[in-house]
């Protein structure tokens, strides 16, 4: 049995997967498509696994942003103006509130 495979472009998973069966054969083409067309990494869920700061390291405009958006996605009232220490205050009440 033979296939037909361009190995001047990136190979699908069935290509590999069939070329893969016979590694005498295949091996250094295999090795120089992959080299050539390296395989794209899983996208990864943006800010999934990364620990959010306390809220003492954001900027003001970061922390009015997120009031803005708990009133506006979550029907919250949180000021949105006010000093840092106000805001700060609001976010990490809401924060206790919402984990009870």
């Amino acid at each position: 049995m033979s296939k037909q495979i361009d190995w001047s472009q990136p190979l699908s998973d069935e290509e590999r997967a069939w070329a893969e069966q016979f590694p005498g054969l295949h091996a250094g083409m295999l090795e120089a498509n992959a080299a050539q067309f390296p395989a794209k990494a899983e996208p990864s869920l943006e800010g999934e696994d990364e620990p959010v700061p306390p809220y003492s390291q954001w900027k003001v405009s970061e922390l009015q942003d997120e009031a803005q958006r708990r009133n506006a996605e979550e029907g919250k009232n949180l000021p949105v103006t006010g000093t840092k220490a106000v805001l700060i205050k609001a976010l990490e009440d809401d924060d206790t509130a919402s984990e009870q």
